[in-house]
């Protein structure tokens, strides 16, 4: 990842995504899996997206939503994976945002996955997200 695409994404925040088991189980069995995962168990697909709900990602969405009066709605999200999380782990993702390119109303909120030891990424994540405004008078 990264690149000529790479262009025009501000930074939000570096956080730690830890996959404890206990943790993982809790969004596994929300997910309708099995409560208690085995040991070779990996670890659910999206459970790295959880991230998009620390307190610092939300105050930002939530400054940009202000700055347009405006709802947040999440209207689709896409994945790239290059490398399955590993239980029991720490990692580190770099959240950040850029506006979309063609359409003034939507931006983009994007997680990128780094392990401990490894220097690349091994997962992308991102959430395409509306700022709906009222615009109905007196709204």
């Amino acid at each position: 990842m990264g690149g000529a695409g790479d262009t025009g994404w501000t930074g939000i925040a570096e956080l730690e995504l830890a996959t404890d088991r206990a943790t993982v189980a809790a969004f596994a069995a929300a997910l309708g899996a099995p409560a208690e995962p085995g040991p070779a168990e990996p670890v659910p697909a999206t459970y790295a997206f959880t991230v998009f709900s620390h307190p610092k990602v939300l105050a930002r969405l939530a400054d940009l939503a202000a700055e347009r009066a405006a709802a947040l709605v999440h209207q689709a999200q896409d994945f790239t994976f290059h490398a399955p999380l590993q239980m029991d782990r720490r990692y580190t993702v770099a959240v950040d945002w850029k506006r979309h390119e063609e359409r003034a109303d939507r931006l983009t909120l994007r997680g990128r996955v780094r392990g401990e030891r490894e220097g690349t990424f091994l997962q992308e994540f991102r959430a395409e997200i509306v700022l709906f405004e009222n615009r109905e008078k007196g709204a």
